[in-house]
């Protein structure tokens, strides 16, 4: 009779095999876990930076946005006493040749929140090596995005501040409620004058008035500038022939400006008066008649 407790090899069997799966199991989870693949081979290149912006190991790598890889890992190295970053980066090797010594990787976001990635813009030099380092740049990430708009915060809540108190002209409008009566005044008499012009705009352009006939008639607005310029002409001529009248030169002007001129001349038409009298009540005395 066989002993119950023996071991069978059936058994044993299925225990050996049972650990192979979980094995297996594992490594598979393990591969899929990095993002690795079981039956290519790898380049590691690095990056190295003072701030990797929340990268993490397993993010994936790409080139113009196609996955090539992913960060298999990240260490801190010190250089010159300042504390660095290194990224080693596992390409897959039928990709690996895309990626040449003077390339140049940029972190970045899959989104604004989402997780962080590594973007390979390639050049034109040989194709790296394992272990070879390609140059980092920089990109506006959302900690410069955060940064500028808490100075924007800053200044808006200034301008608040301000608006609160009452300084400016703003503030006046908000605290000063004759302030703002008047302005709204202003804005509504600007209305109506807006609306008025438009109201004299429009009977310009169609009414029967000499102002719409000026606008619209080319002919009369030569007649009319004509008109203008011979009046500014006999304006002149005039201004000209006062200016001679009132000239010491003129007999007007000697009448004007010269006293005793004028006494004589005034004293000469009296006796001429006297005369033309005397001559009509005797007209014997001066004209004499002789008959044949």
């Amino acid at each position: 009779m066989r002993n119950p407790n023996a071991l069978k090899w059936s058994d044993l069997k299925t225990g050996i095999f049972f650990l192979l799966g979980l094995g297996f199991a594992a490594y598979l989870g393990l591969v899929i876990g990095k993002n690795s693949s079981l039956f290519t081979g790898t380049t590691i290149v690095k990056v190295l930076s003072r701030d990797v912006q929340g990268l993490a190991e397993n993010n994936f790598v790409s080139v113009s946005g196609k996955k090539i890889g992913t960060v298999s890992k990240l260490d801190f190295v010190t250089n010159n006493d300042s504390l660095y970053v290194v990224a080693e980066l596992k390409l897959r090797n039928e990709f690996a040749g895309l990626v040449t010594k003077d390339s140049k990787a940029t972190i970045r976001s899959l989104g604004v929140l989402g997780d962080k990635y590594v973007d390979i813009m390639t050049g034109k030099g040989p194709s790296v090596e394992g272990g070879d380092f390609i140059s980092l740049e920089s990109e506006d990430g959302m900690a410069e995005l955060t940064g500028g708009a808490n100075e924007v915060l800053v200044k808006i809540n200034e301008l608040l501040d301000k608006i609160n108190s009452g300084k400016g002209v703003a503030g006046r409008l908000v605290s000063d409620e004759k302030m703002g009566a008047e302005l709204a005044e202003t804005v509504s008499n600007l209305k109506s004058t807006s609306a008025e012009l438009s109201a004299l705009s429009k009977k310009v352009s169609r009414g029967n008035g000499l102002l719409p006939k000026l606008i619209n008639d080319g002919e009369l607005a030569k007649n009319t500038e004509q008109t203008i310029s011979r009046l500014n002409q006999t304006a002149e001529k005039t201004e000209a022939l006062m200016a001679k009248l009132e000239s010491e030169q003129g007999t007007f002007g000697q009448l004007h400006s010269n006293p005793a001129l004028y006494n004589n001349l005034n004293e000469t038409l009296t006796s001429l008066d006297s005369l033309l009298v005397d001559l009509k009540k005797n007209p014997k005395r001066y004209v004499k008649f002789s008959v044949f």
